[in-house]
């Protein structure tokens, strides 16, 4: 485990891009410090890195081509992605999931606070292991003129409906509209909201360096008011330290920006915010930056990059039932995958490797609502982000035509965004045809996006690259949505057949849930065990079918 020192703004403003502190961008490393692997990749957790992926050389080094031949494997065309030159990927994931488990369950006392602030989902989805391997995977796909990965078989994202289905939280509602405060403000809000008296907060500001306070200082803080029966001041502390490691987690790994606080003001109104809005604008944000050659570290609540359906070392929750956040059906593990395994199977992607609509037995418990087809702008105070659900219609069912560019939609004012918003069914995504095939989109819809897209990352062969345009593969096993399979006490079988179904089960969540990488030896024998066991079950089963067809029947009297 190394330690290294986390960054702390003396500007006060943990959230801008490393490159305000840095001004010009960061230089790629040498060809020598790669090999060395010293381009490094870490998960940040108050200051100590968790996890380390060993780097692996650059395979998606590009050079701009000044003749007209645009970028190795594209994008020939750059209408679309107009700043991928700027693009780059060397980054430290931080993570502050760790310290929400730290503060524990909300006090008696506090609960219905925060049940009634609509966060409350945020205390039960603890991932305190970040798959790094599979989130540098995709945000080096990342582009922020479109806001989605772009992959081999096309565009796709985190949308509302995302947000809305995987946390529970609400996609509609106000905006957060907040701004970064001056000292004086910070002071005032702490004395008012939290409780504490001036000389407590100047002593925490002037230590934070800024409008920010500690996470540390928030959970004393709780406990304190806890001890003491202040209930509000308590439950503020508690819901802004839940947010600040969660929905608002910021690069500092320590802070939480002050003006936060400003949305618990009224702890009967604050259940009125899109929180699920503000989480998918602050990651958006964190996207973006984490894109470009300037920015060294990569926050947000990063638990809802790890939700790729057939991607990722997660195994389905047996206890899970559906009207829980579907981002608790998962359980996540320390165990991790390379970036470059990752790169292997982003770059091989094909349509039998998709699960497109994946929840499908979620539905009974959120259905899809207007606001998730919203297209146009979000924001959350000052930071404004597209959201452009007509990119990636097949994650709702419909067929993908080329979508209209990002910027057909000029930047608006906040009036006119939040105005917008307020009237969003006039603004969602219409005409949509229903899809007759899960990858179904329109007719040089792929064509167009190769010309414009760098949809691969490690070099190539165009010949020897799956051919999507011409023969797209139907996915032979795979389902919409992978059902948890269940089997009650009274039905199930016992003893050794009752063994043996148990780890046919267990096979199969493997292979559905992609535990084991197709094409590997693994997934060859784990495909062999699984024949092997669901063949006993059979012959166990029919030879136990003969013996009772074979049995007197019984008679009474």
């Amino acid at each position: 485990m190394v330690r290294t020192r986390g960054n702390i703004s003396r500007r006060g403003s943990n959230d801008a891009p490393e490159s305000s502190r840095q001004g010009a961008a960061r230089k790629r490393p040498t060809a020598s410090a790669r090999r060395r692997g010293q381009h490094e990749a870490n998960v940040v957790e108050d200051d100590i890195v968790e996890n380390e992926v060993p780097n692996v050389p650059r395979e998606d080094e590009q050079v701009i081509d000044n003749d007209g031949g645009g970028f190795p494997g594209g994008p020939y065309d750059t209408s679309l992605l107009t700043q991928y030159q700027d693009h780059d990927r060397d980054v430290k994931v931080v993570s502050h999931i760790k310290k929400v488990k730290k503060l524990g369950r909300p006090h008696p006392a506090v609960a219905p606070f925060v049940l009634a602030s609509g966060l409350s989902p945020l205390c039960d989805i603890l991932y305190e292991y970040i798959d790094l391997g599979l989130v540098l995977g995709f945000v080096e796909r990342w582009h922020p003129e479109t806001n989605t990965f772009h992959l081999p078989i096309g565009e796709m994202t985190i949308t509302l409906d995302d947000v809305w289905s995987l946390l529970h939280l609400s996609i509609s509602g106000n905006f957060c509209s907040t701004e970064n405060l001056e000292y004086e403000d910070s002071v005032q809000i702490l004395t008012t909201l939290l409780g504490v008296d001036r000389a407590m907060a100047c002593v925490e500001l002037n230590q934070s360096r800024g409008a920010q306070v500690r996470l540390s200082w928030l959970r004393d803080l709780y406990h304190s008011c806890c001890e003491n029966e202040l209930w509000e001041f308590a439950a503020r502390a508690y819901l802004l330290h839940l947010v600040g490691c969660t929905i608002f987690a910021n690069k500092s790994a320590t802070y939480v920006r002050t003006h936060y606080l400003e949305l618990f003001r009224d702890l009967s109104t604050c259940r009125t915010y899109g929180w699920g809005v503000a989480a998918l604008v602050h990651l958006y944000e964190q996207l973006g930056d984490a894109s470009f050659a300037n920015t060294k570290q990569l926050a947000g609540y990063l638990p809802l990059l790890q939700h790729f359906p057939t991607l990722g070392r997660k195994q389905v929750r047996d206890t899970y039932v559906e009207n829980e956040p579907r981002a608790l059906r998962y359980v996540t593990g320390c165990a991790i995958f390379a970036i470059a395994d990752v790169r292997v199977q982003l770059d091989g992607l094909t349509y039998d490797g998709m699960i497109w609509n994946p929840y499908v037995a979620h539905r009974a418990a959120r259905q899809l609502v207007t606001h998730g087809m919203f297209s146009g702008f979000l924001r959350v105070g000052t930071v404004v982000q597209r959201h452009l659900p007509e990119r990636v219609l097949r994650q709702f069912g419909f067929i993908q035509p080329i979508p209209r560019s990002p910027s057909s939609v000029p930047m608006m004012d906040f009036e006119a965004i939040d105005d917008r918003w307020k009237k969003h069914e006039q603004f969602v995504v219409h005409q949509v045809v229903q899809a007759p095939a899960p990858f179904s989109c329109s007719d040089g819809y792929l064509q167009w996006f190769r010309r414009v897209s760098h949809p691969y990352i490690l070099r190539g062969a165009e010949a020897d690259r799956p051919s999507l345009v011409l023969m797209p593969r139907l996915r032979r096993d795979l389902p919409d949505d992978i059902t948890v399979q269940r089997t009650s006490p009274s039905s199930s079988s016992s003893g050794l057949l009752g063994l043996v179904k148990r780890i046919v089960g267990g096979l199969q969540r493997m292979i559905d849930c992609r535990d084991v990488t197709e094409g590997t030896i693994a997934w060859d024998r784990t495909h062999e065990l699984l024949q092997m066991a669901q063949d006993g079950v059979e012959e166990e089963e029919t030879r136990g079918g003969r013996r009772v067809r074979g049995r007197r029947p019984s008679t009474s009297g």
